[in-house]
């Protein structure tokens, strides 16, 4: 009897040591999950909108962009194909003034020969070529004269070449002879004469015409006489590309003439 009364009394003395740790434990739940609630609460309130209507929106916004971006897309083909009509137009343009061109330089071949504006005593300046060398200051030079349908005898002469341009802001003329080397443009032919001759440009010169005088000595065939005629240097450039098919055209339309011809460079 004496031994179940000590161990009820162990029990009780437990039992309170118990109780207490009991209630701590109970008491922090109770502030865990308040602190959780608070917390979401808290959260919750921290967003623009609520969850579902937050992801309702980034679908609408996330649709939105992919409209704009094959708007973009459509808009830049649209684009790229009017740069591509765009040049393809100037592509046909160029061809049509390259065209042009050839049309006036074969019209004056066959004004120099029957009707030239520009022509002395059975000679006639049909036209000047200027090509660009390698080095930028470096030009090769054509000068292409003509005989007249009413002068059947050797003509001869000679060409007489100024380059006019600015230099140290004014205006200079160069004798073509002064910067080729001293080499003469003296002609002798019959029907036609391509004169050729290679010169550099001074330093500082910009180069924007090219005067050409054609002197033929009085003869007992004729009284001899000068003409003389101006041209545009960045005419003469931009007709650049054509002066292959301008010889060619020039040489079918010399082929129909007798073929006793002196050509001299």
């Amino acid at each position: 009897m004496a031994r179940l009364r000590r161990w009820w009394h162990h029990m009780q003395l437990r039992e309170r040591h118990l109780r207490p740790s009991s209630l701590y434990l109970f008491w922090l739940v109770v502030v865990a999950f308040s602190c959780g609630a608070i917390s979401h609460f808290l959260y919750s309130d921290a967003l623009p909108v609520g969850g579902g209507k937050y992801r309702k929106l980034a679908h609408q916004y996330q649709q939105q962009l992919e409209e704009q971006a094959n708007v973009l897309a459509r808009r830049n083909l649209d684009l790229s194909l009017a740069q591509e009509s765009h040049k393809e137009m100037q592509d046909m343009f160029a061809k049509q003034h390259q065209r042009q061109q050839e049309l006036e330089r074969e019209l004056s071949f066959y004004r120099s020969i029957m009707t030239p504006e520009y022509s002395v005593d059975g000679v006639a300046i049909n036209s000047v070529e200027l090509l660009p060398k390698a080095v930028a200051t470096d030009y090769k030079l054509k000068l292409v004269l003509t005989q007249l349908k009413k002068r059947q005898q050797q003509l001869k002469g000679k060409a007489i070449i100024k380059l006019q341009g600015i230099q140290a802001g004014e205006e200079t003329e160069i004798p073509l002879e002064s910067v080729n080397n001293g080499v003469k443009l003296d002609f002798s032919f019959r029907y036609f004469q391509v004169l050729e001759t290679d010169f550099s440009l001074p330093q500082g010169f910009e180069l924007q015409q090219i005067a050409v005088k054609v002197v033929v000595p009085a003869s007992r065939w004729g009284k001899g006489g000068e003409t003389e005629d101006s041209f545009s240097v960045p005419e003469l450039l931009n007709g650049e590309k054509d002066t292959g098919v301008i010889l060619e055209q020039n040489s079918q339309v010399i082929d129909n003439l007798p073929q006793q011809t002196d050509v001299k460079g």
